[in-house]
Order: C-alpha cells, then sequence, then structure tokens
C-alpha cells in the first residue's frame, strides 16, 4: 500500500532515528502505529539518548505499535532495539527473478486476468482468510482479527490505486487466487501481495499460479520481478526458489507494543 508519510528525524549526535505515524495501520488497528524508516545506532551514549527521545515521541504521539525493519547483519541496532523493548517477530525475503525466464508450458486451465468490481467481495473474503504468517498474525500481541482487516482493506485500496493491477485466477471458473501486481516504468514488476485461496492451498495450484504469472510479465516484456515474502512461509520460499528466483539477505522485522 502506499500513502503519503511524514517522516521525523530524531538525533542525537551520532545517532538517528526516521520514524512516521502509519496512517493505514492506525486506521485498521483503532490506535496509533508507528514505523522506524532508518536507525543509525551511534556511539552508546547518542544511542541511548536517540532511544530516550525516540520513547518520548511514542509517549506524545500514543502510540501503540512501533515496527522496523533491518537487515539481519544489523545486529548492533538490533539489540539496540531489544534493549529498549522491541521483540524479534520475523525474517522477510525479498526475492527477485532477472532476467525473466519462461517456466515451462503454458497453463491452459489457469486463468488470470484482470478483477473488476464485482469480484472485490470474493478476492477480499480470500485475503481475510489466507494469511497465517503475517507479522501482526505472528506477534501474539496483537488481535489477528486486526491482521486479516488489514489484507481486506489492503485489497480494497488497490483497486482504488492506478499504479496497480488486482489479478484474478481462476480454473473452471472458480477463484482460486489473486496478485496484486505494480509494473514500474523500468519495465519490472513488483508482487505487492499474493495469495492461494484457503479451499485450494496444498493442491499444487501455487506453483502453477506462480509460474503463469512469471510467462504473463514475460509476454509483456518485463525483464526483473520483486516482491517480498515471509521466511516463515517454507512452501511459497520453494516455489520461488523453483522458479529461478534469487534470495539475498533477509530482514528482520522487530515490533514494540505498549502494555
Amino acid at each position: 500500500m502506499n500513502f503519503s508519510r511524514e517522516i521525523e528525524t530524531i538525533s542525537a549526535g551520532s545517532a538517528a532515528i526516521d520514524v512516521f505515524l502509519v496512517p493505514w495501520d492506525s486506521e485498521i488497528f483503532g490506535f496509533p502505529v508507528a514505523q522506524i524508516e532508518r536507525l543509525v545506532a551511534g556511539a552508546g551514549d547518542d544511542a541511548a539518548e536517540a532511544m530516550r527521545r525516540l520513547r518520548s515521541w511514542l509517549d506524545r504521539h500514543r502510540v501503540r505499535l512501533a515496527s522496523c525493519r533491518l537487515d539481519s547483519r544489523s545486529l548492533h541496532e538490533s539489540m539496540l532495539l531489544e534493549a529498549n523493548d522491541f521483540r524479534f517477530v520475523e525474517m522477510v525475503y525479498n526475492p527477485v527473478l532477472a532476467p525473466v525466464v519462461v517456466p515451462g508450458a503454458p497453463d491452459e486451465e489457469l486463468v488470470i486476468e484482470r478483477a473488476g468490481a464485482d469480484d472485490l467481495p470474493a478476492i477480499e473474503a480470500v485475503a481475510g482468510a489466507a494469511f497465517a504468517t503475517g507479522r501482526f498474525k505472528l506477534d501474539f500481541r496483537i488481535d489477528p482479527a486486526a491482521s486479516d482487516r488489514r489484507y481486506r482493506i489492503w485489497v480494497r485500496n488497490s483497486f482504488a490505486d492506478s499504479r496497480q493491477q488486482v489479478l484474478k485466477a481462476t480454473v473452471a471458473g472458480d477463484l482460486v487466487g489473486f496478485f496484486i501486481v505494480e509494473e514500474r516504468p523500468d519495465r519490472s514488476a513488483y508482487w505487492h501481495l499474493t495469495a492461494i485461496a484457503p479451499a485450494h492451498q496444498g493442491k499444487g495450484i501455487g506453483r502453477r499460479l506462480w509460474a503463469a504469472m512469471v510467462r504473463r510479465h514475460f509476454e509483456s516484456g518485463a525483464s526483473r520481478i520483486e516482491t517480498t515474502i515471509s521466511a516463515h512461509n517454507p512452501p511459497v520460499m520453494n516455489i520461488y526458489a523453483a522458479l529461478g528466483f534469487r534470495f539475498g539477505a533477509p530482514r528482520m522485522t522487530l515490533h514494540w507494543v505498549r502494555d
């Protein structure tokens, strides 16, 4: 989801923190949610002061949930956050396929097409039930129903975003999954959200759908495909590996939750 955000920099000597309120998550959860965009730990006293100022900022804005994503090798920064009541939640990967290579023969049974307004209720229902490994589901301190609402609203907002396409996948007219895709001017494609309907999970549809999407991008002239996936979902990681996606260093997600 893409929304405007007002980033505020909190600094103390050699330490710096870029943080902002997340309006879409704040609305969904019903309380202020913040995200740390950049963290430079700096020296000892500077780091401690920057974190003290961050806590003051969180208090001032009445934030109840704050998140931060760091390169998995940023151990100084992660330890600083953990010393200030942040907790590790998940690892995420950003698989990349470049160049885009056609994976096998076309799947004649699987139909991928632009979703229409009349498809929204069914796709929202899939989005609200398909995800079990997202960071808001993994963090037991957060209401899991809020995570389901977030995915449903994500789909709804994407229908209204001119930069994104909501694509539905059907077999014999039955909705089996969907993709939210952004095709960029540099001929790359980004998969913002992907899902298989719960009734079709574990039946091989995922491998077929992901391969068909790669073929679709190849035929449209895409030179690169990127996305973000949770390391807590080994089956989908195996799909990406089988299709030739490359994996760089993962990023770790940490949450701070107000008691």
